[in-house]
């Protein structure tokens, strides 16, 4: 018969072992994470065989799609791993909710869904205790490079079916930082009582996208509140989407404040991270890299754009092969000056943000980039769409008024894309609220859906 003591005994040992395994995963992390380039390049080829072996026996998606012989090829050399074939986001769709969990559903820690901003589909995501706290770990690692225990961090990103919040948090208390979980479009959280929170903590960090900064900014100086000289926010670090050169200028002279970037997604976890020198570095000891061709699929060398695949290297529930992210990129094998061994990512924006405008192609991040560049007054906010060669783009009152911004956005919209440009007001209400009311506010809040162009 068994008794509450016994009870008692196991919850003891079953805690005992968790630690123990979280301890293991530690040691795994440090080892990996102190490697040089030649260790790191040589664990990621073994690392690439494990991952695609485990996929082929575990995953019910991947074992129709990959044949042993495939499994055994890659084990003999990595340059076979270029004939698995791709994943893609419609994959993830088709699959979901569970088609691509590769071990048995106890053992899952988290189910997180994508926001299906991407195309409106939602997206299921799984991960092990032991994939949770290999990221967690690995994140904490990389914020290191420019938090500690003196940093309050405001986090302002959803936590909601996400794991962004969850892994950000984890990663902080293993910092020693204070966390002012702010959230995202949360009613009982609007912008303002944002802004009096970053007051009232003393905050030094603000992590959300740096759209919701501009917002946040913009807010604070209606509350009266000056955000370089009234709030202690020295770093800004930005999550949820890219960030052209001229939104990271303006948020460092908005808030005084170093802006970082980093890169992720729901279904893969953390893939990019800053260094202390502000560069954006691949996370490589989870994650396998490539450039790919987006027509062709053919592999491009370091220093070429094209579209980012993704394998992960350390997620047993959920295995992802040569996963096509969506995102225009480039990643450059120079050492960076800081010393990481990781590789350096160029990020350009997402190949569904593209648009045709006057000789060619331009993402948003690109306007975004030009828009944001001439404007000397706030707030910086702008909207735009595309009307066959000319840029139509928005802007608040006082910039739409002003010559001297408008010329020089059609200057550098004809230099970069030879588009004309025309222009007309932003309804600033309006295109806030949407701001306001978004769990994400991104660069898409800025393109204007049909039919509300102005003349």
């Amino acid at each position: 018969m068994t008794t509450p003591t016994d009870h008692r005994a196991t919850r003891t040992e079953q805690l005992h072992n968790v630690i123990a395994a979280r301890r293991r995963v530690a040691r795994r992390v440090a080892d990996v994470a102190s490697l040089d380039r030649e260790g790191l390049s040589r664990w990621a080829a073994f690392a690439l065989a494990r991952t695609v072996a485990h996929a082929h026996r575990n995953s019910p998606f991947y074992s129709g799609r990959i044949a042993g012989s495939l499994v055994e090829a890659v084990a003999a050399d990595p340059e076979a791993f270029r004939s698995v074939p791709f994943t893609t986001r419609q994959d993830l769709a088709a699959a979901y909710p569970l088609g691509l969990l590769a071990v048995p559903l106890r053992e899952v820690t988290r189910f997180d869904e994508s926001s299906g901003t991407g195309d409106g589909n939602s997206i299921a995501a799984f991960f092990s205790a032991d994939d949770w706290v290999e990221n967690n770990l690995i994140v904490a690692h990389l914020l290191s490079a420019v938090l500690d225990d003196a940093d309050v961090v405001a986090v302002a990103v959803p936590y909601e079916l996400a794991g962004v919040g969850q892994d950000l948090d984890r990663a902080l208390e293993l910092l020693g930082c204070t966390i002012v979980p702010l959230g995202a479009a949360s009613p009982g959280c609007p912008p303002e009582r944002m802004v009096q929170a970053l007051r009232r903590s003393g905050a030094t960090t603000l992590v959300c996208s740096g759209t919701r900064a501009l917002l946040l900014g913009e807010v604070a100086r209606r509350c009266g509140l000056d955000p370089a000289r009234d709030l202690a926010v020295d770093k800004i670090l930005t999550a949820g989407e890219g960030a052209s050169p001229a939104k990271k200028a303006l948020l460092a002279g908005q808030w005084d404040a170093s802006v970082y970037s980093m890169f992720g997604m729901t279904e893969t976890n953390t893939l990019a991270m800053f260094c202390a020198r502000q560069d954006l570095h691949l996370v490589e000891t989870r994650t396998f890299f490539e450039i790919v061709d987006p027509v062709t699929g053919q592999r491009l060398p370091d220093g070429e754009t094209g579209e980012l695949a993704v394998t992960t290297l350390a997620s047993r529930a959920m295995p992802l092969l040569r996963y096509r992210t969506g995102d225009t990129c480039r990643i450059e094998a120079e050492p960076c000056p800081c010393g990481s061994p990781l590789r350096r990512l160029r990020h350009r924006g997402r190949l569904g943000d593209r648009i045709a405008v006057g000789r060619g192609w331009a993402s948003q991040l690109e306007i975004e980039d030009v828009v944001l560049g001439a404007l000397i007054r706030a707030p910086y906010f702008f909207a735009f769409d595309v009307d066959g060669p000319v840029l139509d783009i928005a802007l608040p009152p006082d910039s739409a008024a002003d010559k001297r911004t408008r010329d020089a956005i059609t200057a550098e919209a004809a230099r970069r894309f030879g588009a004309d440009t025309r222009f007309s007001v932003l309804d600033v209400p309006a295109f806030e609220h949407a701001l306001r009311t978004s769990a994400k506010p991104t660069m898409r809040n800025f393109l204007r859906a049909p039919g509300e162009r102005t003349s």
